[in-house]
C-alpha cells in the first residue's frame, strides 16, 4: 500500500501507512525524526538490502530522542528483552504523547533516563545490546 503523505510545514510531514499516522521530521540531511524516534537517513538499493539481512537492524544500539521532551513513562527497564516494534518508553514533546519503539529485537542495557526528565534533541534515552 501507497503512504498518503502531506507537508505539514517545511521539514515536517504527516504520513499515513496502513491506517497508522506517523510525523516525520527532518533534522539535517543525514537524520530524519520518525514519531520522535531520531533515524539516520540511508538510500539502499534494494537489491543490497536483500543481501544485508538482519544484520543491518542489528546494527542500531541507541534510542534517541528527536526532539526536547519529558519522560511521561518508562517501558521496559534494563536486562528486559525486547522485540522489534515494541515500546521502550512515553515521550511527551509538543504537547503530544509518542510511544518510542524498539528499533529491533535484543536485550536492554541500558535505559539513560528516569520519568519525569526532561531530556534534550538527540539525547540517548536507552541502550540495547
Amino acid at each position: 500500500m501507497n503512504p498518503d503523505i502531506v507537508e505539514i510545514r517545511p521539514g515536517v510531514y504527516s504520513v499515513l501507512l496502513n491506517g497508522r499516522s506517523y510525523v516525520i521530521h527532518e533534522s539535517s540531511s543525514d537524520w530524519i525524526a520518525l514519531n520522535a524516534i531520531e533515524w539516520e537517513r540511508v538510500v539502499i538499493d534494494p537489491r543490497l538490502r536483500a543481501a544485508a539481512g538482519p544484520a543491518a537492524a542489528s546494527a542500531i544500539r541507541d534510542v534517541k530522542a528527536a526532539m526536547p521532551g519529558k519522560v511521561v513513562r518508562l517501558l521496559a527497564n534494563p536486562g528486559d528483552t525486547v522485540e522489534a516494534g515494541q515500546g521502550l518508553l512515553i515521550l511527551e514533546a509538543m504537547k503530544m504523547q509518542n510511544e518510542l519503539r524498539s528499533p529491533r529485537a535484543g536485550v536492554v542495557a541500558a535505559v539513560r533516563v528516569a520519568e519525569g526528565a526532561t531530556v534534550s534533541s538527540g539525547q540517548v534515552l536507552v541502550t540495547l545490546e
